[in-house]
């Protein structure tokens, strides 16, 4: 039997969280994934979570989670000596994916459908959907006034705290074709271990797309935070600076009364009772899924529930 599931993602964990799904045979999967903190560096357009999604189901991702596995920075090195600011670090073979993106896109080709060709190329089997065609920009209030989100997470690297957030044209953003369709034949729409604010809020303010996951079948989310931190990046400092409870009653609250269902760490199982106090189911197994096999042994006990 054939589980649909629709994962919502942004960054690392989100991109693992999908490996995990793909590698099981009886899910059909479509990832939809934030464009909020899409960005043009170097004269090119830049979509980061894109990419990150795209490496890391093809099994090419960097070190780090981000970028090409064994990537050279041959341009970026002639690009320093020419005097340029390169703090945002392309390598040559993620250039390359950039350079053809732009190039599509200047001759009027969708976000969608260059996505959809990178997928192809790279042998990616799960449907990749991009939360929208549309220009979507996510910007971060701090003590300097409003960034724009890469000049906040990497030119700054994330260190100032977060005042607010918007999401600049999302309002009149429209999903891209298919988005509304795979929300409404999921047998669950899963969010993964994202950094709320600032991954998954950019896809919910696309009004269309928060409309049909609140009315979803099911909705699940995987917690970011292990004993209240992030493996990666400022989620924990994000989600107290704009105000929400620490750990994982924050994240709870980040999500506003749409989840049916949180899985947690089972460094965090203590907190089981105190969340199922606040009207959702809580699972608790082991959310460190950096292997590939430990992301799909979270996914094939997730199945279990969803």
């Amino acid at each position: 039997m054939t589980t649909k599931v629709v994962l919502l993602s942004g960054g690392v964990g989100g991109a693992r969280l999908a490996r995990g799904f793909e590698q099981i045979t009886e899910v059909e999967l479509t990832v939809i994934v934030n464009v909020g903190d899409d960005d043009r560096f170097y004269g090119l357009d830049v979509s980061p979570d894109l990419d990150t999604m795209i490496y890391t189901l093809a099994g090419v991702e960097g070190g780090e989670g981000w970028g090409r596995q064994g990537d050279s920075s041959t341009v970026m090195e002639h690009l320093t000596a020419l005097g340029i600011d390169t703090q945002f670090m392309i390598g040559d073979a993620d250039l390359a994916v950039n350079l053809y993106r732009t190039d599509r896109i200047r001759r009027g080709d969708s976000l969608q459908a260059v996505t959809d060709q990178l997928a192809s190329t790279l042998g990616i089997s799960a449907l990749i959907l991009p939360m929208t065609n549309d220009r979507v920009e996510t910007q971060v209030k701090t003590e300097d006034g409003w960034l724009g989100f890469q000049e906040y997470f990497v030119l700054r690297g994330h260190r100032d705290e977060v005042l607010d957030v918007k999401f600049e044209g999302a309002a009149a953003a429209e999903p891209c074709p298919g988005v509304i369709e795979a929300i409404r034949a999921a047998d669950a729409v899963v969010i993964g271990p994202s950094n709320p604010p600032l991954s998954v809020w950019p896809i919910l303010a696309v009004p269309k797309v928060s409309d049909a996951i609140a009315q979803a079948r099911r909705v699940v989310a995987v917690s970011p935070l292990i004993s209240g931190r992030p493996i990666k990046g400022p989620a924990d400092r994000v989600l107290l600076s704009l105000g929400f409870s620490p750990g994982n009653v924050g994240v709870l609250e980040a999500y506003d009364d749409l989840v049916d269902d949180l899985v947690i760490d089972t460094q965090d199982g203590h907190e089981r009772s105190r969340l199922t106090e606040r009207g959702v189911s809580v699972h608790v197994g082991s959310t460190r899924i950096a292997e590939p096999e430990s992301a799909a042994t979270l996914a094939r006990w997730m199945l279990e529930f969803v």
